[in-house]
């Protein structure tokens, strides 16, 4: 089967003999040589005159459209690939001493963080620990952040509209808890395009027992000092 590029001429048909010869495949195994056709034909259609009524400068349009797709385009930073974020909160006493730790992959590099308050509870942890990822990521960037807290997971998905409708109030009324944090992740929420993901908690997820483990260490550490 032979590729052929063809031109409207009023009621007939154009045809570029030097197309004529590609075949199909041959063209999609090797973008390289139809583009090298591809300026060949230009600069041929530069040195001939009108041909039966049809404007070169059309044909040459028509060209360089083809030729720009063809070209592959360098994606763009914020878009292309997906950064994951896996964050856990941890508390020692409920209030009492608590840590968070993160781990973000990032075109296959990974960053670990953690943190730690002398006072605090499990929840504000977990939310910490999401958002501190979140942080490090660019304006603009797709994310997926696996939790194991149904509070933050479902704050983020379900309920979060619902509070801002009702000015930061449950459905009972009552002002919702850790408001400065959730506005904070919603802020930097809608900076971004996020997937959030709930796992089950210490069943052996690898990132999970991680960022347990960072969150754990960051109270040890921080109950010392």
């Amino acid at each position: 089967m032979h590729f052929q590029a063809r031109v409207a001429c009023r009621s007939s048909m154009f045809r570029f003999p030097w197309i004529d010869c590609l075949i199909i495949d041959r063209i999609m195994q090797d973008r390289q040589k139809l583009l090298h056709l591809l300026d060949k034909i230009k600069t041929q259609l530069e040195e001939a005159p009108e041909l039966n009524g049809v404007s070169t400068a059309d044909l040459e349009k028509n060209l360089q459209a083809i030729s720009d797709c063809l070209k592959p385009v360098k994606p763009g930073p914020a878009t292309d690939s997906i950064i994951h974020i896996w964050s856990d909160g941890a508390c020692s006493g409920n209030p009492g001493p608590g840590g968070w730790g993160t781990i973000i992959l990032r075109d296959g590099v990974k960053q670990e963080l953690s943190g730690y308050h002398h006072l605090t509870t499990n929840n504000i942890m977990e939310m910490t620990g999401a958002l501190e990822g979140i942080r490090q990521t660019p304006e603009g960037c797709r994310l997926i952040i696996t939790s194991d807290s149904q509070y933050l997971v479902k704050g983020m998905t379900t309920w979060m509209k619902s509070w801002k409708n009702k000015n930061w109030k449950k459905a009972d009324g009552k002002p919702v808890l850790n408001k400065s944090i959730w506005m904070a992740l919603d802020k930097e929420a809608g900076l971004r395009d996020i997937q959030w993901q709930w796992i089950k908690g210490h069943a052996g997820h690898p990132q999970n027992e991680r960022c347990d483990e960072l969150a754990r260490n960051a109270i040890a550490k921080g109950v010392k000092t």
